[in-house]
């Protein structure tokens, strides 16, 4: 695991901000991803297949919108992934300065 080191004047009240920012930070991103993941779910109940499969099988051609609600539902896939992907980082971060 790789070590990131900050410098601070006032270490005592700046740990804490940033503990805070990070938890918002989280917060607001597992919103944000509680919210796309509904909209997945509505793609996945109105074709009966999950959203790996949609990306892994599916083209354009098989969706009754065609091209926009695939764009729309692979946009919304890549999001979902991007918000896991932040998350994980964030929930990484451990102070060790303790």
């Amino acid at each position: 695991m790789q070590q990131i080191i900050l410098q601070a004047n006032n270490s005592q009240k700046v740990i804490p901000l940033l503990t805070d920012i990070i938890q918002g930070e989280t917060r607001r991103l597992n919103h944000s991803l509680e919210l796309s993941n509904k909209r997945l779910m509505q793609f996945e109940s109105r074709y009966k297949i999950s959203s790996e499969k949609f990306m892994n099988e599916w083209t354009a051609e098989d969706l009754q919108g065609k091209d926009m609600e695939y764009i729309e539902w692979a946009g919304e896939f890549e999001l979902a992934m991007r918000l896991q992907e932040r998350i994980s980082a964030l929930e990484s971060i451990k102070n060790v300065s303790r």
